[in-house]
């Protein structure tokens, strides 16, 4: 994920520091910020466009509803700036993304709970996966990739923002070869240590970084 707060802080101070903008202009602002920062379904967004339907509904006429709906988004885009200055809502897309991640690493310790060829083969998929989708929030949360470049180039973006040190580094370049194998399944070149080996890492930079 591209991390464009500075943008929607910038933005949102021009609109609290130039007046002039109606309820309607600054509530439209607020729900694209919310759901930028948020996300589309966050509770952010829900209470305030609940809070809009609720100034629609009781608003005597369109002058007061429109005043207001401006209090109403004026209030929403100044606790968004406070959050974003304090670094909280960073901290929660940070969070959310371990959760995601930590969901795919038990489920695949309990497939590979069974000793079998196969759930060995199902867990590789699902570690795989992991360790793809963590490096590259990682590099998205950490080091600035934008985009989907390959997987090397962002190990090597992480180093350089030391986000991966001293030994982190070689071990993540080692399991570019496990993942490939992995998720092209083929499944001579992928034993169960390296499936283990690769879970561990994994938790080991999800607890530093995303919890």
């Amino acid at each position: 994920m591209v991390d464009n707060s500075d943008l929607w802080l910038k933005q949102a101070k021009e609109r609290l520091d130039n007046p002039g903008w109606s309820g309607s202009e600054v509530a439209s602002f607020a729900t694209s910020m919310l759901t930028a920062l948020y996300g589309p379904e966050s509770p952010q967004l829900k209470q305030f466009q609940s809070g809009c339907a609720a100034i629609a509904k009781s608003a005597r006429n369109p002058a007061f509803m429109d005043r207001y709906l401006l209090g109403h988004a004026t209030g929403t885009v100044r606790n968004t700036i406070a959050e974003l200055e304090a670094g909280l809502i960073i901290k929660l897309r940070v969070a959310v993304a371990g959760e995601i991640l930590m969901e795919l690493i038990r489920l695949a310790k309990e497939i590979m709970a069974h000793r079998t060829e196969e759930a060995k083969n199902a867990g590789a998929v699902l570690i795989a996966a992991a360790y793809e989708g963590l490096l590259r929030r990682m590099g998205g949360e950490f080091a600035g990739v934008t985009a989907r470049p390959k997987l090397d180039e962002v190990i090597t973006a992480l180093k350089n923002a030391s986000a991966l040190k001293g030994g982190q580094v070689g071990l993540a370049q080692s399991y570019l070869k496990f993942r490939n194998d992995s998720l092209h399944a083929d499944w001579k070149n992928v034993d169960r240590s390296q499936v283990e080996s690769c879970l561990s890492f994994i938790e080991s930079l999800l607890s530093k970084h995303f919890s």
